[in-house]
């Protein structure tokens, strides 16, 4: 690319040697898969359109409650109960028109993975849960494309960049993913700012490798702690006997992590016969608010009792704030006669509804 073809948006990042008009030209043909768009997309995406990657793709299935504000930066008030990735597009859109957003309200599944990371360059791991972010490690050997993957919860946040033909992969760092009840961002709180550091770290190392394939963090983990005001790197080593990069690629099998029981929107479950919500959270979320009529049985005392006795109903829908705790419940009650199912988004897609009115009258 000719310097002076440069568009005047760009011109301050091209004049960087990392970066330069060959680099701009990089991003301007390169692909890139955001996965969920939510604190870390919200950080990370503008400024990758802002940069001039010719074309972005946005998956997430979910959509605008006021929960997300605190942190979800690209959302405002008017975006509430829209799809976010719409809402995301829409704003991305309007702060580079010269690029490319797709949009698509789905949920990262075994059955897409394989066409949506062949169609990219690059993956940037913004979700909120185990089950798709090993989906995505794994995939990212799998089909040979980079994954930046990063998490927040708390005051802790790590950021770091898996490339399975360089170096190691999501597995040589986390063989398996945690089992039981793992809190996320709805269940132990996460720091805002916080999250936008990691977001704008992926943004960073994402434009200087489509640009030049350099990166600080292929192999290394960025650790980020906001108690301390500190961080430190740690050196991810490739294991040698790694179940998914130490194979043949063709070999690894991809995996969602389904459910033992479905998720049910909050309008579907109200229009169920003969429903009953179960809050399973603890004893001062409950008193705080909760679904107006939903009987409460604690996931602590699901988990203790044996022959636990279940409200009289042909449907139980259960919730806790967001949906982790909910699906251990199931877990615990799937022996049940009765139909189980978890409510998308918890007890705060309740809150949305109310905002948006398509909920109930009180009770959060």
């Amino acid at each position: 690319m000719d310097p002076a073809a440069i568009a005047p948006r760009y011109s301050r990042q091209a004049l960087l040697p990392e970066i330069g008009s060959e680099g701009q030209a990089r991003l301007a043909d390169a692909r890139v898969l955001c996965i969920g768009v939510g604190g870390l997309g919200c950080a990370s995406l503008p400024y990758l359109a802002g940069a001039g990657v010719g074309h972005i793709t946005l998956l997430d299935d979910d959509s605008v409650d006021r929960s997300n504000l605190q942190r979800q930066v690209l959302f405002g008030e008017s975006d509430l109960g829209q799809p976010k990735a719409e809402a995301a597009a829409r704003r991305l859109a309007d702060l580079n028109p010269e690029i490319t957003i797709e949009a698509r309200n789905e949920r990262l599944t075994a059955d897409t993975v394989a066409a949506l990371f062949g169609q990219h360059d690059l993956v940037l791991d913004g979700s909120d849960n185990y089950a798709t972010k090993f989906l995505c490690g794994d995939a990212s050997v799998r089909f040979g494309v980079p994954l930046l993957y990063a998490s927040a919860t708390g005051m802790e946040a790590m950021v770091t960049l898996f490339d399975g033909d360089t170096g190691p992969c999501l597995r040589c760092l986390f063989p398996q993913p945690p089992t039981g009840w793992v809190p996320n961002c709805a269940e132990a709180g996460v720091l805002g700012p916080l999250v936008g550091m990691a977001g704008c770290i992926q943004a960073v190392e994402a434009i200087l490798w489509l640009a030049n394939g350099a990166s600080a963090l292929n192999g290394n983990l960025w650790w980020l702690d906001a108690r301390a005001a500190g961080s430190r790197q740690l050196e991810i080593r490739k294991r040698p006997d790694c179940a998914v990069c130490s194979g043949p690629r063709d070999a690894i099998e991809l995996e969602t992590g389904a459910s033992v029981c479905p998720e049910i929107d909050i309008e579907s479950a109200r229009a169920l016969d003969g429903v009953i919500f179960i809050d399973v959270r603890d004893d001062d979320e409950y008193r705080n608010g909760h679904i107006p009529g939903a009987c409460h049985l604690p996931l602590a005392r699901i988990e203790q009792a044996s022959d636990l006795p279940l409200p009289e109903a042909n449907h139980l829908v259960l919730y806790c704030a967001a949906g982790p705790r909910a699906e251990r419940a199931a877990e615990k009650l799937k022996s049940s006669d009765r139909s189980l199912y978890r409510l998308r988004g918890g007890v705060s897609a309740w809150a949305g509804a109310l905002v948006t009115g398509s909920g109930d009258d009180g009770g959060t």
